[in-house]
């Protein structure tokens, strides 16, 4: 009597799940920048929108954020020097994060070109 009922129940969820699951685009892929990245010794701001990516925010976010400001994702993250994670673009601008021991890797610094702030790694 309870096989029935549990098969009927499992039907049932699996026709809920059942579908082409919908996702948003990846960080990876091309999209127009939503605005010019303004690189400052506290971080990145968004040009003029007011918004801001701090020093110490979590990686993911920032991963994020900057991919919309640059228009696509990283090429690259990977480890770096004495301990650092970087998030590197096509453009070589990289991105610079210090693991945490139980949060994720907290944004420390960017370089672009010649320029850096925070963190860095130097050749």
């Amino acid at each position: 009597m309870r096989k029935p009922a549990l098969v009927a129940g499992f039907l049932l969820l699996t026709g809920c799940m059942s579908g082409t699951p919908q996702s948003g685009p990846s960080v990876s892929e091309y999209r127009s920048p939503v605005a010019e990245p303004v690189f400052t010794q506290d971080g990145i701001n968004a040009g003029t929108t007011g918004q801001e990516i701090d020093f110490n925010r979590a990686e993911p976010g920032v991963i994020t954020a900057m991919s919309k400001l640059m228009g696509a994702g990283p090429v690259s993250v990977s480890a770096a020097c004495s301990g650092l994670r970087e998030a590197r673009w096509k453009d070589g601008t990289t991105l610079y994060f210090e693991p945490r021991a139980y949060d994720p890797a907290a944004f420390v610094g960017w370089q672009r070109g010649a320029e850096r702030a925070g963190r860095t790694c130097t050749a």
